[in-house]
C-alpha cells in the first residue's frame, strides 16, 4: 500500500480510523477493502466508526523508536508500560496496558491472531505477550483499538487491542544500521540493524514473499553510574535514602550495631562504604560515651537500571495466488530476547527467608566464639553478653546478625524469552462470501538461568560453624562454605501454548437506504498449555534468598470454542448500525456471552459522530485455577501498624513482609461494561478534531488484595488482618493474598485529537498530530464490598499510579530531500501518599512528583539515491526522569519511575538505511 494525499488521509481520520495517520491506494485508484482492527468485515477504512489509533512505519522510523514498547508509549490510552526490559530485574518481559486495566486486559494481536502469552506465570500476575517477542523489522503499521472488543475477540480485550500489521506485497530490499549512545552515561548504549527482502508482486506474479529480520543490543547501566536515588534529600526535605538494614557489613540485630560503622572495630572488619550504604545513629551505648551506629543498605546502588540485552527476530510471509479468487498464505516467526539483569545482593536475615511450620522466622546466628565476632568492639561500647547473645543450644552461645551478600555479587537472572509462531491459512471468494480460515500455532519459551543466590539451610549452616564472616571479606574456608550454599545455574525452563483454527466468512446481504448490508460469522477453537517447570528443587521450594518466593511446577490446559457474528446496516448514508456478538464456552469455568452494539451518524462531510456500547470478561488465568500455594513478599517495605509493644523500631516491623498466594479452581470470569462516544470535525480544509468520551465499569475483578496494597490501607487492614499471620513473638510471619473475585473498577476519561498540514511554498510542509487522554475517574474497591478508592493522579502503595493526563505532540516538516520530526511526550506527575513516602524515605509526609516531559527531534536526509540518512536525539532537552519515593513501579529500582520514563538522559542516534532493490 501506498500514502495517499492528505485528503485522504483527513476523510480517514474523519471517519475515525487514524488519531495519528491514514493508509489507503495511490490517489484515483479503488480504495481497497480491508479488515482494520475490531471489526471482521472487509470494507474501506473511511467507512468504519471506531476509536483506533495507528502508527505507520514512518512515523516508528521517525521517532527513533527501536522496539515496540518505544512505539507504545507513545499511546496516550497507555497508562504506564508494565515493563521489566528496562532495568535489571524480574523476567525480562514488556506488556502493553490499556486505560490502566492490566496486560490481561489488553489483547496483543500479530495481523490480527494471536500469539502465546508469556509462560512465567504466577496466581494473580500477568500472563500477557511479551511485546519482545513482536517482529520488529517486518512491522508495517500498528492499529491500537481504544475500545473493548470482547464481542470480536473474546477475553483479553476489554481495555482495549494492538495489532500489529506487517508489510503485504512488498518487492524491494533493505537494510538499515542503528547506533545510539548516552550523552551522560558509559552505559546504556544501542546497536542494531535490520534487513527487509521481498519478492514477487501478488497482482501480476501471483505470489509475494517477504522476509525480515531484526537484531538489537543494549550494554548495561548501573544505578550507581547515575545515582538517581540521592535526589531525596532535595525532593523530600529530612528523608534518607531509601535503604535497607540487611546491608553489608552485617550487624549485630539484638544492639542494632554494625562494627563497619565504627573506627578500628577490629581484624577482618570492613567499613561502611559510602557508595553503598549510610550509617543511622541511635541512642547511646552502655559505656555512655559512644552512640549505637549501623550500616544500612542502598541497595538502589547496587543493581542496573538497564539491562544487557540483545533482541533478534525473523519473520516470514508467503501469499499465493491459486486462482482470481482464491489465494493462501503462510506466516512464521522466530523472536528472542536474551538478558542479563542484576538486582542488590542477597538480603540475609531471618524475615527475608521461608517462615517455618510453626509460623515463625528462621534464627540468623553466629556463634560468639567464632574469629569473626567482634566482642573487642562490643566491650569497649560496654556490651555484655546478656545484651547480644540470641540463642544458647547445646552449650553454644549464638547471636543474629543481618548482613547482605555484597562479596558474592549482585543477584543475576540470566532470561531467554522466545517466541515461535507459524500459521497456514487460506481465504476465498465464492457465492457472494469472502472466507477467510487458518490454523495458527504459537508456542513461547522461558529460561532463566540463576547466579549470585544463596540457598537458606545450606547458608544458616555454614553461619553457624563460625567460618562465615557476616562482617567483613571471608577467607579460603569462608569462600568454600558460601560456594557449597549457592544457587547457579538453570532454575526454571517453561513453555505456553496456543493452537487456533478460525474460520471467518463475510458478505452483503441485503440493502438498506445507505447501502449494502453486511454481515460476517465466525468460529474459533482454541487450545491453551501452561507448562511452567521449574527446573531446580530448591528454586521451586522458594529456598533461595531474596528471590522471587516459592515457584511451584503448573502444567495446565484448557480448551475453548467461540462463535461471534457481526452485521452492518447503513440505514441511509448519514446513518449505519454495527452489531456485533460472541458466545465463548471455557472447558474450565463456564460459558459467556457479550454483545455489542456502533452506532456512526455522519450528517455532512465535515461532522461525523460515533459511539458504542457492549459487554467485556476476562477469564482467570491457567494459573489463578491451577496453580499450587506459592510464597513471595511485598513490592515495597510497609509499616506493620500492630507492631508488638515496644519494638517500633524494630527492622521486623518495617521490612517486606512475606506473602503467601494461593489459587481458586471455582473462581468467577470478571465481567465488564464499555461505553464510548465520539465526534470528529473538520471545520476547514487540513484540519481534523476528534474527541472522545470512554467509560468501562469492571465487576467481580480477578485480582489480590496484595500485601502492599493491604499493609498501606488502613481500612482495609482492618477489615483483613485476619490475613496477617503473626509469629509467637507477635511480628508478622506472612501475608495470605488467595486470588478471588473482588470488587468494582470505574474509570472513564475523555481522548483528544487534532491534526493539521499546511503548504509553506518554497519552505515545504508542515504537519502537526496532536493526542492526548485525560483520566476523569479511577475508582477501584480492593475487596469485596469495600469503599471505592480514587486513584487518578496518586499513588497509595500497592497499585500504579494512574496519570490524570498524558499526551504526544509532534511536527513533522518536509521540504525537499529533508525533514524534521520534532516530538513531545508527556505525562503528569502524580501525588504518593505519606505512607508510600514514610516506608521508603521515612518522612511521613506525601511528596508530589514532577511531570515526564521528554522531547525527541530527528533529521533526516533522502537526497542520495536508495539511501536514507537520520541524525536524532531522545529526550534533547536532557531531562532526568522524574524522582519518586516508590521503588515499585516496575522499576524494581528506586529514583525513577521505570514504567513511565527511560532513566537515560539526551540520547544520539544515527540510523542509515539503503535500498537495494
Amino acid at each position: 500500500m501506498h500514502h495517499r494525499t492528505t485528503r485522504l488521509a483527513l476523510a480517514l481520520a474523519c471517519a475515525g480510523l487514524c488519531s495519528q495517520a491514514a493508509w489507503a491506494q495511490a490517489g484515483g485508484q479503488q480504495l481497497e477493502r480491508v479488515v482494520v482492527t475490531g471489526s471482521s468485515i472487509k470494507r474501506i477504512a473511511a467507512e468504519t466508526a471506531m476509536p483506533v489509533t495507528v502508527f505507520t512505519r514512518d512515523q516508528i522510523e521517525k521517532s527513533g523508536a527501536t522496539n515496540v514498547e518505544d512505539v507504545l508509549r507513545r499511546v496516550t490510552a497507555m497508562s504506564g508500560m508494565l515493563s521489566d526490559s528496562t532495568q535489571g530485574a524480574g523476567y525480562a518481559t514488556s506488556n502493553a496496558n490499556m486505560r490502566g486495566l492490566g496486560a490481561n486486559s489488553t489483547l496483543v494481536l500479530l495481523n490480527g491472531r494471536r500469539l502465546a502469552g508469556h509462560p512465567f506465570g504466577s496466581i494473580g500476575g500477568s500472563v500477557a505477550v511479551d511485546l519482545n517477542s513482536i517482529p520488529f523489522a517486518a512491522i508495517d503499521r500498528i492499529e491500537v483499538l481504544r475500545d473493548g472488543a470482547s464481542a470480536v475477540y473474546g477475553a483479553d480485550a476489554v481495555g482495549g487491542v494492538v495489532n500489529f500489521i506487517t508489510r503485504r506485497d512488498y518487492n524491494r530490499g533493505e537494510l538499515t544500521v542503528r547506533y545510539a549512545e548516552p550523552d551522560e552515561t558509559k552505559g546504556g548504549k544501542e546497536h542494531g540493524g535490520s534487513l527487509a527482502f521481498g519478492m514477487g508482486d501478488y497482482s501480476a506474479d501471483g505470489y509475494n514473499l517477504l522476509i525480515t529480520a531484526n537484531i538489537k543490543e543494549q550494554t548495561r547501566l548501573e544505578a550507581a553510574e547515575q545515582g538517581w536515588y540521592w535526589r531525596h534529600e532535595a525532593e523530600v526535605p529530612g528523608s534518607i535514602p531509601p535503604t535497607s538494614f540487611r546491608a553489608y557489613p552485617g550487624r549485630l540485630m539484638d544492639i542494632g550495631v554494625s562494627p563497619g560503622a565504627y573506627a578500628n572495630p577490629g581484624a577482618n572488619m570492613a567499613a561502611c562504604d559510602p557508595a553503598n550504604t549510610v550509617i543511622q545513629v541511635a541512642g547511646p551505648t552502655p559505656n555512655g560515651s559512644d552512640n549505637a551506629k549501623r550500616c544500612r543498605a542502598i541497595y538502589a546502588a547496587m543493581l542496573d537500571n538497564l539491562p544487557d540485552s540483545t533482541k533478534t527476530d525473523i519473520f516470514a510471509r508467503g501469499t499465493f495466488k491459486l486462482s482470481p479468487d482464491t489465494s493462501w498464505f503462510f506466516e512464521g516467526s522466530i523472536g528472542r530476547n536474551h538478558t542479563t539483569g542484576r538486582a542488590a545482593p542477597s538480603p540475609l536475615d531471618g524475615t527475608a527467608m521461608k517462615v517455618g511450620a510453626d509460623g515463625n522466622y528462621p534464627r540468623m546466628v553466629m556463634p560468639i566464639s567464632s574469629r569473626y565476632f567482634p566482642k573487642a568492639l562490643l566491650d569497649r561500647l560496654g556490651y555484655t553478653e546478656a545484651d547480644y547473645v540470641s540463642l544458647v543450644e547445646n552449650g553454644v552461645k549464638y547471636t543474629e546478625v543481618a548482613t547482605r551478600s555484597l562479596d558474592r555479587g549482585p543477584r543475576v537472572s540470566d532470561n531467554t524469552n522466545e517466541q515461535y509462531r507459524l500459521v497456514v491459512g487460506a481465504s476465498t471468494s465464492a457465492a457472494g462470501w469472502d472466507v477467510d480460515t487458518a490454523i495458527n500455532y504459537a508456542q513461547a519459551r522461558g529460561s532463566l538461568d540463576y547466579e549470585g543466590y544463596l540457598l537458606q539451610e545450606p547458608y544458616l549452616a555454614a553461619l553457624r560453624t563460625g567460618n562465615v564472616n557476616p562482617f567483613g571479606p571471608n577467607d579460603a574456608a569462608g569462600v568454600a562454605l558460601l560456594d557449597g550454599a549457592q544457587l547457579k545455574g538453570n532454575v526454571r525452563k517453561s513453555k505456553a501454548t496456543t493452537l487456533v483454527a478460525d474460520i471467518k466468512a463475510s458478505r452483503e446481504i441485503g440493502t438498506l437506504d445507505g447501502g449494502p448490508m453486511q454481515l460476517a460469522l465466525g468460529a474459533d477453537l482454541r487450545r491453551d498449555e501452561a507448562e511452567d517447570r521449574p527446573t531446580n528443587i530448591e528454586y521451586s521450594k522458594g529456598s533461595h534468598i531474596g528471590g522471587e518466593g516459592s515457584v511451584p511446577k503448573t502444567v495446565a490446559s484448557r480448551n475453548v470454542v467461540a462463535f461471534h457474528g457481526e452485521l452492518v446496516m447503513p440505514f441511509s448514508k448519514a446513518l449505519e448500525v454495527t452489531a456485533a456478538a460472541r458466545f465463548d464456552g471455557y472447558s474450565d469455568f463456564g460459558n459467556t456471552f457479550n454483545p455489542m452494539l456502533r452506532v456512526k451518524y455522519q450528517p455532512s462531510k465535515q461532522l461525523a459522530l460515533r459511539a458504542s456500547a457492549g459487554t467485556g470478561f476476562r477469564a482467570p488465568t491457567l494459573w489463578d485455577v491451577n496453580s499450587p500455594v506459592s510464597n513471595t513478599n511485598t513490592a515495597d517495605p510497609q509499616v506493620d501498624p500492630d507492631c508488638p509493644a515496644g519494638q517500633a523500631d524494630s527492622p521486623l516491623c518495617n521490612t517486606q513482609f512475606n506473602v503467601q498466594l494461593s489459587s481458586d479452581p471455582n473462581i468467577k470470569p470478571e465481567k465488564s461494561r464499555q461505553f464510548t462516544a465520539g465526534i470528529l470535525f473538520e471545520p476547514m480544509r487540513d484540519v481534523v478534531l476528534s474527541l472522545d468520551y470512554w467509560n468501562i465499569q469492571k465487576r467481580d475483578q480477578i485480582g489480590l488484595i496484595s500485601g502492599d496494597t493491604l499493609m498501606a490501607e488502613p481500612g482495609l487492614y482492618q477489615r483483613y488482618k485476619s490475613r496477617v499471620k503473626r509469629t509467637s513473638g507477635g511480628f508478622i510471619s506472612y501475608i495470605e493474598t488467595p486470588v478471588e473475585n473482588l470488587g468494582e473498577l470505574k474509570t472513564s476519561g475523555i481522548d483528544f485529537d487534532v491534526r493539521t498540514s499546511f503548504g509553506l511554498g518554497g519552505m515545504g510542509k508542515l504537519g502537526l498530530q496532536f493526542s492526548g487522554t485525560r483520566v476523569m475517574k479511577y475508582d477501584l474497591q480492593n475487596g469485596k464490598g469495600t469503599p471505592f478508592t480514587d486513584y487518578v493522579g496518586k499513588s497509595l502503595g500497592g497499585n500504579a499510579p494512574v496519570p490524570e493526563w498524558q499526551h504526544t505532540l509532534a511536527f513533522d516538516w518536509e521540504m525537499g530531500s529533508f525533514n524534521v520530526a520534532l516530538e513531545n511526550v508527556f505525562t503528569k506527575g502524580w501525588t504518593e501518599s505519606a505512607a508510600v513516602v514514610n516506608t521508603n524515605l521515612g518522612v511521613d509526609a506525601p511528596y508530589n512528583v514532577k511531570d515526564t516531559s521528554r522531547w525527541n527531534l530527528a533529521l533526516s536526509y533522502k537526497g542520495i539515491k536508495n539511501l536514507k540518512l537520520t541524525l536524532g536525539a531522545r529526550n534533547v532537552t536532557n531531562e532526568e526522569p522524574p524522582f519518586v519515593a516508590s521503588s515499585s513501579y516496575g522499576s524494581h529500582a528506586a529514583g525513577f519511575a521505570g514504567s513511565f520514563a527511560d532513566p537515560r538522559t539526551r540520547i544520539w542516534y544515527a540510523t542509515a538505511s539503503y535500498r537495494f532493490k
